[in-house]
């Protein structure tokens, strides 16, 4: 098993769930972001709000690996 994964205590599959769930909100964030430059009025706070939401999940998986060990 890799370093990080024995770091943030998940299997392989558990973090490629993880990763790509964020990886995915991170694309389509980005598009709304891309599309709000163009179109001021729609996805105002898209963007911000992915990047929140991804932080705080982040965060809270941060913390949950470190009172497991």
């Amino acid at each position: 098993m890799s370093q990080h994964l024995k770091e943030i205590n998940e299997t392989y599959f558990e973090h490629m769930q993880f990763a790509q769930k964020c990886g995915w909100r991170m694309v389509i964030g980005g598009l709304a972001c891309v599309i709000h430059s163009f179109i001021p009025d729609i996805f105002t706070t898209t963007a911000s709000d992915t990047m929140k939401e991804l932080e705080e999940e982040i965060t809270a998986r941060k913390n949950k690996s470190q009172t497991s060990k």
